[in-house]
């Protein structure tokens, strides 16, 4: 009888190991099995919520978690990242603008989650790139690519210049080439080009079909 004893220790103890287990799957519902992923995280200016840089005035970010148990500010553990090249963030969240821009977006993710704030940049100089792309649009054919150039006082600056799109779901960019995907969708594709105490910008609204 005294052989059965370790066997029904190690029993016990894979039984505790087992329910402490389901307990933390429960907890994490659907987000996962990971107890330091946040729920949401939020980005502000000091007390606000909307970004306001001048140029040779940086401001710095704050980035707050929030976690089943409360919540934390990350500011220096999160990846940050600028929707344009007229305003650059730091890894510590300090914002720089190169340039005046309006819907300038810097966002905050970490552990797969994001935060942002949208504001503007204001002072220094500010241009208007000249885009075009080939094939022509401003109507593209659904599963087709398009090669988009951009230029500034008749300067190609297409290899110095950074592309987004407002909906990633209608047409996505890798480098300068975009891709169309939703029939009937519609979007706005923006060039960004930062030089040294200035920036410039352009955008075109397409439609996919």
């Amino acid at each position: 009888m005294s052989s059965d004893r370790p066997t029904n220790g190690k029993r016990l103890v894979a039984m505790a190991a087992l329910a402490t287990f389901v307990l933390l799957a429960v907890g994490s519902g659907c987000r996962g099995f990971f107890v330091n992923q946040p729920n949401s995280v939020a980005v502000t200016q000091g007390s606000s919520s909307t970004l306001a840089v001048a140029v040779g005035t940086p401001q710095q970010l704050t980035a707050t978690a929030t976690f089943g148990s409360g919540t934390k500010i990350v500011t220096n553990s999160v990846s940050w990242s600028s929707s344009t090249s007229c305003a650059t963030v730091s890894t510590t969240g300090v914002v720089t603008a190169v340039g005046p821009s309006s819907g300038v977006t810097i966002t905050a993710t970490l552990a797969g989650v994001q935060g942002s704030i949208t504001g503007s940049t204001t002072g220094g100089s500010a241009q208007t790139l000249t885009i075009t792309s080939n094939p022509a649009g401003p109507t593209f054919g659904v599963s087709t690519t398009a090669t988009f150039a951009a230029a500034l006082n008749n300067s190609d600056v297409t290899s110095l210049t950074t592309w987004s799109s407002s909906d990633t779901s209608v047409v996505s960019f890798s480098g300068n080439t975009a891709t169309f995907s939703a029939t009937g969708g519609t979007a706005t594709i923006t060039a960004s080009y930062a030089a040294t105490g200035s920036c410039a910008t352009g955008s075109e609204s397409i439609t996919v079909q």
